[in-house]
């Protein structure tokens, strides 16, 4: 069984309950910075980056592909390409040891144990 965290796994209920609703028909996945593995939430619907786990209402417009994702952990751009979801280089992938690590800890639970999400 894979040690990353399944989008599956992902509580949509809360993340709307802590002022996550986007613009309907929200689908959530993990992602982290490859250089400083710091942890934010995609809703891949419209592109949205959420960078603060206890602030929702911080998000970046991922739509402008003009304008790149630059990391609030190491202050480096974020590589384009697939961030989550099948295509997404496992750089990218969030295990539970690093979301229990982050401020987006209570964004997802298990839904059987993997053995190292405590």
């Amino acid at each position: 069984m894979s040690h990353f965290v399944p989008e599956t796994a992902i509580d949509h209920d809360a993340v709307i309950r802590r002022g996550g609703r986007n613009l309907g028909d929200e689908d959530f996945a993990l992602f982290k910075c490859p250089g400083c593995r710091a942890v934010y939430l995609l809703e891949y619907e419209v592109d949205t980056v959420y960078l603060d786990g206890t602030d929702l209402s911080k998000r970046f417009d991922a739509t402008d592909s003009a304008q790149e994702f630059v990391c609030l952990g190491c202050n480096t751009a974020v590589p384009n390409g697939a961030w989550a979801g099948p295509k997404a280089d496992d750089t990218f992938r969030v295990t539970w040891q690093e979301l229990k690590a982050s401020s987006w800890a209570w964004v997802a639970t298990p839904l059987r144990s993997f053995g190292d999400e405590t």
